[in-house]
C-alpha cells in the first residue's frame, strides 16, 4: 500500500510540474510585434567620415569656446570618440580607397575631443590644446576644401 501511495504522488508530481513548466512559456502576448531595424550603412570610405566629422566640429566647438563645461562630456567628448572609434574601425588602409589628407579631420576630431577634456579639467595646458585644434581644424578644411588631395585609389597612384 505504501509503495502505491509514493509511485501514484510520483506520478501526480511529474504530470503537474510539466503542466506548470508548460504554462510558463505562454506569458508572451500574441499581440506583441518585433521591431526589425535597418542596421547602420558601414562604409569604408573615408570622404563620408571626414564630411562628417567637419559637420560636428563646426556644430559643438562653440561649446568649449563658450566654455560650457557642463556639456562637453555629453555632447562634444562622447560623440567625438565615437565617430573617430567607427572611423578607425572601418576605414584601414588596405581598403579600395585609402584616407589620403582626410585623415586630418580624424586629427582635428581628436585633438577637439583633447581640447574638451582639458577644458573640463580646468588644465593648464588649455590654451596649447586649443591651439592644437585650431591648427589641425584648418588642415582639415584644407582637407574638405581640396577633394583630390583626399581620397586616393591605391590603384590608380602614379597612373
Amino acid at each position: 500500500m505504501l509503495k502505491f501511495n509514493v509511485r501514484s504522488l510520483l506520478i501526480v508530481s511529474l504530470l503537474s510540474s510539466g503542466f506548470l513548466l508548460q504554462a510558463c512559456g505562454n506569458n508572451e502576448s500574441k499581440d506583441q510585434t518585433v521591431e526589425i531595424k535597418a542596421a547602420p550603412k558601414l562604409t569604408n570610405d573615408a570622404t563620408t567620415y571626414a564630411h562628417a566629422a567637419w559637420e560636428f566640429i563646426n556644430q559643438v566647438d562653440p561649446l568649449i569656446y563658450a566654455n560650457k563645461v557642463d556639456q562637453l562630456e555629453e555632447q562634444v567628448r562622447k560623440p567625438a570618440r565615437k565617430l573617430s572609434t567607427d572611423w578607425r574601425i572601418n576605414v584601414k588602409m588596405t581598403d579600395s580607397v585609402t584616407e589620403g589628407k582626410y585623415a586630418l579631420c580624424r586629427k582635428a576630431l581628436t585633438s577637439l575631443e583633447i581640447w574638451a577634456r582639458e577644458t573640463i579639467d580646468q588644465s593648464s595646458d588649455v590654451a596649447q590644446k586649443k591651439a592644437d585644434y585650431e591648427r589641425d581644424k584648418a588642415q582639415c578644411k584644407g582637407a574638405i576644401d581640396n577633394p583630390e588631395l583626399g581620397n586616393t585609389d591605391p590603384k590608380k597612384i602614379g597612373v
